[in-house]
């Protein structure tokens, strides 16, 4: 595998995110990673998300691959370049970032989220959101420390 190359989704990855079936359709580990691929990192930093996450970094990668659910390389280059967001797809990511955010709380809060849920509720915009993130942060440095809110911050953006 090539280090410096830097994976992405492809269409077929972002349109099985957004179907709620989706956590059938792969497996825990495989589809955070999936989530995680923001066409930023390299494989290099990815690595070390995909062994925290329990699997082989290689095959994992392979998987993704070979279901046409990430592309690299000469394939990236093929790729479309992305349009602008419209207003419509920017308040859908939010909708799935705010989600992402909820659920990724409650596992690390072990039910004491319930605050946070009902403040979520609120945010309906990117600044709003961004404070809400915060105090899930504040919370879970609170019940745990703050390297784990660190992390909480890390994944919520990389799923964005």
């Amino acid at each position: 595998m090539f280090d410096h190359l830097i994976p992405r989704k492809t269409d077929a990855a972002r349109a099985l995110l957004q179907q709620p079936a989706a956590r059938q359709r792969l497996a825990p580990g495989l589809r955070m990673l999936l989530i995680t691929i923001d066409g930023r990192r390299s494989f290099a930093e990815l690595r070390s998300v995909a062994a925290g996450l329990g699997l082989v970094a290689p095959e994992a990668f392979e998987q993704l691959r070979a279901a046409a659910l990430v592309a690299w390389g000469e394939e990236q280059a093929q790729a479309a370049v992305p349009t602008p967001p419209t207003n419509a797809e920017r308040a859908a990511r939010l909708v799935r970032a705010k989600f992402f955010a909820l659920d990724l709380a409650a596992r690390m809060l072990a039910g004491r989220d319930q605050p946070l849920r009902e403040r979520a509720r609120e945010v309906d915009s990117e600044s709003r959101f961004q404070a809400w993130l915060e105090e899930c942060a504040a919370a879970i440095a609170q019940a745990g420390d703050a390297q784990r809110a660190a992390l909480f911050l890390e994944r919520v953006a990389a799923s964005a």
